[in-house]
């Protein structure tokens, strides 16, 4: 998160703050990211925005969790904010998509994606 410039840290922290405001209610794939429930989801996305607004070292499925709720967050009607995203993000969406791009190309890697999908993330509870 290190290398993130002030607006793309403005939406990872918008994105994330939108799942405990215009998200909260959003049918989200909580068991896709490993949650059990949806409180532990709602802990680990307050966690993460704590972590992203403080500058912290993110592991590889932390920094793709971010990456994947802001896409989220900012591209799905469905599951995110959508078209509501104006509503939490203090840019509007012709640089907001520029920004999700350009965070795309510094946080995705191949491990992050591929630690999303450990299966110890997923064993029956």
């Amino acid at each position: 998160m290190s290398k993130l410039t002030p607006r793309e840290h403005d939406f990872v922290d918008s994105a994330l703050a939108s799942w405990v405001g215009v998200s909260t209610n959003a049918p989200i794939p909580v068991r896709a990211l490993g949650f059990a429930d949806r409180d532990r989801f709602d802990d680990e996305a307050a966690r993460l925005r704590r972590a992203v607004r403080d500058g912290a070292m993110l592991t590889e499925v932390e920094t793709a969790r971010a990456l994947f709720l802001s896409e989220l967050a900012f591209g799905s009607d469905l599951f995110g904010a959508g078209v509501e995203f104006q509503l939490v993000s203090p840019m509007r969406d012709a640089e907001a998509i520029t920004i999700l791009r350009s965070l795309q190309r510094k946080l995705y890697t191949r491990a992050g994606a591929n630690a999303l999908f450990k299966p110890e993330l997923y064993a029956p509870e």
